[in-house]
């Protein structure tokens, strides 16, 4: 299982690559083609966060994988569920966190990009399927926001808003790699929140 997560994870990696130079102003090299694999230089010296723990999101059918030393913490509502996942240490500063939102009202992209934010607009696979991504720049980094269908067939956690926060392109990796981890394995009962 780690072999199949890492090569998931290097795959969006190296398609972020060309993304994230362009977020910080710089351009490819001429000579890189759009079908050429692209590489993403090693990150600056910091926490080492490998992805290793995939963990259940509460009672529901969705996976998704953490890094080391991470935790997931949710918030439990009549119609929806809200997944956080942050540094199990709370005095541990991690370079990011994020969380997912499931239900049929998400709030989307709520960043204030008033301030001069750079916004740009990638696409990564969630759930295995093309999904668009809103990521700001900002002077305090990264943001970052996404909704789509969770296609769970429930009705009540029908959209997904997978959301995070960064303080450097090497947190907004981080972020994006652990959000491509999320996956659906159906069960014979997934309850509604209401449910429980």
């Amino acid at each position: 299982m780690p072999a199949f997560v890492y090569a998931r994870c290097a795959a969006l990696l190296g398609g972020l690559a060309l993304f994230l130079a362009a977020c910080d102003g710089r351009q490819p090299p001429a000579a890189t083609s759009p079908a050429a694999p692209a590489s993403v230089a090693p990150a600056p010296p910091g926490p080492d966060y490998r992805l290793a723990t995939e963990q259940r999101l509460g009672d529901t059918d969705f996976y998704l994988t953490l890094p080391t030393g991470f935790r997931v913490k949710s918030t439990n509502a009549a119609d929806f569920l809200v997944y956080y996942f942050a540094p199990a240490d709370t005095t541990v500063r991690a370079d990011f966190t994020g969380g997912l939102y499931f239900g049929s009202q998400p709030q989307g992209d709520v960043t204030d990009t008033t301030s001069g934010c750079r916004t740009r607009r990638a696409t990564m696979l969630l759930l295995g399927r093309p999904t668009p991504v809103t990521i700001h720049r900002c002077a305090t980094g990264y943001t970052v926001s996404s909704v789509f269908a969770s296609r769970s067939g429930r009705g009540w956690d029908a959209q997904v808003d997978a959301f995070g926060e960064a303080e450097s392109a090497a947190g907004l990796r981080q972020l994006l790699a652990v959000l491509a981890t999320l996956r659906r394995q159906p069960t014979s009962s997934s309850p509604n929140p209401s449910s429980r």
